[in-house]
């Protein structure tokens, strides 16, 4: 393990990975136990939708329905888990370079016949591993709560459910990353990529309320997740491969600016 930088990497994010894994999951697990009070009460929660205002809306995902099973998942929960995995994401990215850089661990690291490209990429590899073995773990917890109270809904819709979290929060990351790798310190990279994250978000639920904005809508990041229901009418494949391709393109920046910096703290 200790030969390969992707197996170490990895290995060191092992307890974050099983308390992010597990946090999220029990958040799904208990978010699905009361679905059958919502779904017999489901006109009076639809009332209550209607009446709120056309932004509360946007911020809830644009949902229809709560007595439906993706209208209550996405306006509970999935509408706004991005933003709380990418506070791992980004610590996670950012950590993996500068935090290495700054405890002195990133000049050994280089000392050995090893190129910075494959540092970047195992560690990046390390990165892309860990949400995804975060986003199966809370896919697996909504697939145990949908048995718990009988939903109809089938095991690979729920596992969907999860890996759908993956491409926006990687990119979130990747953007973190790339920062780290081209920049000194942790500020910059970390107030940047959560600024996106909170900015793609903001604008999202504004945009339909401003003409100004309203084009702008569909050219967001968190429009390519939010747009997709994988609980519903089923994903986009589109939208995954443009933030997949994001994610690449500030990949390929971060390898370039890393192979050109002075690694100093």
């Amino acid at each position: 393990m200790l030969r390969s930088v992707f197996l170490k990497t990895l290995y060191d994010q092992r307890k974050a990975i099983l308390g992010w894994g597990l946090g999220l999951s029990s958040l799904a697990y208990l978010t699905l136990l009361f679905y059958p009070s919502v779904q017999r009460a489901g006109e009076f929660y639809d009332q209550m939708l209607r009446s709120f205002p056309p932004e509360a809306l946007a911020f809830l995902g644009n949902i229809r329905s709560f007595a439906t099973m993706d209208g209550y998942m996405t306006g509970s929960l999935l509408s706004y888990l991005p933003l709380v995995l990418a506070i791992y994401a980004i610590g996670a990215a950012v950590g993996l370079i500068t935090g290495e850089i700054e405890s002195g661990t990133m000049d050994v690291l280089l000392a050995h016949p090893i190129p910075r490209w494959q540092v970047v990429l195992e560690k990046y590899s390390a990165l892309f591993a860990a949400l995804a073995a975060i986003c199966l773990i809370f896919g697996l917890s909504m697939l145990a709560g949908g048995l718990t109270i009988g939903s109809d809904v089938p095991p690979g819709k729920w596992l969907l459910a999860g890996l759908h979290l993956l491409p926006l929060t990687l990119f979130y990351g990747t953007v973190a990353f790339a920062l780290a790798c081209a920049i000194r310190g942790r500020t910059a990279a970390v107030s940047t990529a959560t600024a996106l994250a909170v900015g793609g978000y903001i604008l999202n639920g504004l945009a339909p309320l401003s003409e100004r904005l309203q084009p702008l809508e569909k050219w967001t990041v968190y429009y390519w997740y939010i747009a997709g229901r994988p609980l519903g009418d089923g994903i986009i494949p589109e939208h995954i491969a443009i933030l997949l391709g994001g994610s690449l393109l500030f990949l390929l920046v971060g390898l370039v600016a890393f192979g050109r910096r002075d690694i100093v703290p």
